[in-house]
């Protein structure tokens, strides 16, 4: 038996440490910024840079153990395409070696069409979550902006074989939730509320530049393992789910009534008629991860589409109007044109 071989055991439970260990440092570096320990300064870096440190700390610990074997980051060298052999930087429309058939460019109308579709629902989600009512932001045209660039450079990178640009919902998320300065008087017991956002371009310029820097940088990325990269992603997906009301209201399908918070969506609607909607989510959330697992995956796109009707045509004849805006409003705050015996003060939508 080789030396490789005896090494596979060990290879997936360091892994893990790895995966978990990332994960738990970020995580907790995050909650260490709002700790009672050292200055607010001091707790406002470590806790900015904690994703960095923990990378930092567990490729220093894989660097360390030297006899199992970890799979790295696959980095090319230099710059070019991916096969050069195949194909040259600038893709022909009409076909570079031989001609494109005529068939062909009404056929590939269809994938198109299911590539838009995903593109143009990441991007409007993405938008919905960022833009929420109690994030009080003020530069709203530069999402115009953003989906303007998007759909342009889409054309643009199809011609030199790039990839799309999409919105990374999680990552936007994780990057607006970086700008967002939450107050600092607040009553015993009281959560913190947003104050502002810290709406500029720079931080999107500054990436932009580091990942070219990539390129030169490629000896020291190609010893971060993998494991470390799906910590990362792990703790982006996990923080990003706060205040997202599905995730809430999968919480309080475990919770007594009496333990709800008090939150529009429960006040208004039955707990009953609350959790057959989460319910029907969670049905339509475990399909579409269903068809994304498997071969069908190139359906994805048209199974997406489907819970617009869904939403439109099945949702209305099991839910009232009322519960929908409750359950399914655009905004952290619906505004409801009905309100009888009630002073309209008591529910005027306050920021949160």
């Amino acid at each position: 038996m080789s030396l490789g071989t005896r090494m596979q055991p060990n290879t997936a439970l360091l892994s893990l440490i790895l995966m978990l260990g990332t994960f738990f440092i970020a995580f907790f570096m995050r909650k260490f910024k709002n700790s009672r320990f050292l200055g607010g300064k001091a707790r406002r870096i470590i806790g900015d840079f904690g994703i960095p440190i923990s990378i930092l700390v567990m490729v220093l610990v894989d660097y360390t153990i030297t006899d199992t074997y970890t799979q790295k980051l696959n980095v090319p060298s230099g710059l070019s395409v991916t096969s050069p052999q195949k194909r040259d930087w600038f893709i022909h429309p009409l076909g570079s070696r031989q001609a494109f058939p005529m068939w062909m460019m009404f056929a590939s109308a269809i994938p198109a069409l299911l590539v838009f579709i995903l593109i143009f629902m990441e991007t409007q989600i993405t938008t919905l979550i960022v833009s929420k009512k109690e994030r009080k932001l003020m530069k709203g045209s530069g999402f115009h902006l953003d989906l303007l660039l998007i759909g342009t450079m889409g054309g643009l990178c199809a011609l030199f074989g790039l990839p799309w640009l999409t919105a990374a919902t999680v990552r936007s998320v994780t990057h607006v939730n970086a700008l967002t300065v939450m107050s600092k008087a607040i009553a015993p017991g009281e959560k913190p509320k947003i104050e502002e956002v810290k709406e500029q371009r720079v931080t999107g310029v500054a990436i932009a530049v580091l990942v070219g820097l990539s390129i030169v940088m490629g000896n020291m990325l190609r010893r971060i393992p993998l494991a470390v990269l799906f910590g990362i992603f792990l703790y982006m997906g996990v923080t990003s789910l706060n205040g997202i009301q599905f995730y809430e209201r999968l919480h309080l399908l475990l919770m007594p009534p009496k333990h709800h918070p008090d939150v529009t969506y429960v006040k208004k609607v039955r707990s009953l008629r609350m959790h057959l909607f989460t319910g029907l989510q969670l049905a339509c959330l475990a399909v579409l991860w269903a068809v994304m697992s498997t071969a069908a995956s190139l359906a994805f796109p048209f199974i997406l589409i489907l819970t617009v009707p869904l939403r439109m045509c099945l949702l209305t004849r099991i839910f009232t109007a009322r519960e929908l805006k409750c359950l399914d409003a655009e905004e952290a705050e619906p505004i409801f044109d009905e309100r009888e015996g009630v002073d309209e003060y008591n529910e005027m939508p306050m920021p949160v």
